[in-house]
């Protein structure tokens, strides 16, 4: 499922059904699927683990609602993980969460935790304040009528819109829409409320 990295992907993932899992009480939207790399919406009921057996994966996590538990502890809504490895044993939720999660698609060492609720913002572009959580990766919060530059996406641009509505001439992306743009992709994005979304670019 939107396995070309060369070609714009764009889902409402408000618009779609959860699907079950295998395991019991864990549901997934999933958005991207190539060989072992995965983009997916998690969702955990109360006292659910998502593997009742050990796999690994390296794991890039953004926790949207409740709190997230693995073995290196537990996450609250706002947590940014970025972890080389994580065991699926031990992922679990005693109350209930919902996470954005990447797996699989790094290799090297560096090992994120930012509580996104406790981190300053930074001045970016404009008016736009920018959160850094990791390589390419970042919060962007834009202010109500904010306009950005006309641009191209060297190595590509992934988005997930947090909250408000991110347009530009392509479409109007509510919250909770997941926007993949290939290298080379252009646009001129632009916002009409404050909105805040996660970005990663360059990966692609």
């Amino acid at each position: 499922m939107n396995d070309n990295y060369e070609k714009r992907a764009l889902i409402n993932t408000n618009s779609i059904f959860w699907d079950e899992t295998q395991t019991k009480g864990v549901f997934r939207k999933l958005l991207s699927k190539k060989d072992e790399e995965e983009t997916s919406i998690l969702k955990f009921e109360e006292n659910s683990i998502l593997n009742s057996e050990s796999k690994i994966n390296s794991v890039e996590i953004f926790v949207l609602e409740g709190t997230y538990s693995n073995e290196f502890g537990e996450f609250k809504s706002g947590t940014y993980l970025r972890l080389p490895k994580e065991d699926e044993a031990f992922v679990k939720s005693n109350n209930g969460c919902t996470i954005f999660r990447k797996i699989n698609y790094f290799k090297d060492d560096e090992q994120v935790n930012i509580d996104t609720n406790l981190t300053s913002w930074l001045a970016g572009h404009g008016n736009l304040e920018v959160m850094p959580l990791s390589i390419q990766t970042a919060l962007v919060k834009w202010a109500k009528g904010e306009r950005f530059i006309p641009h191209k996406h060297w190595g590509g641009e992934e988005i997930l819109v947090l909250s408000g509505t991110f347009i530009d001439e392509h479409g109007t992306y509510p919250q909770g829409s997941w926007i993949r743009s290939p290298h080379l992709s252009e646009h001129f994005p632009y916002v009409e409320e404050e909105t805040i979304i996660f970005v990663k670019t360059g990966h692609l």
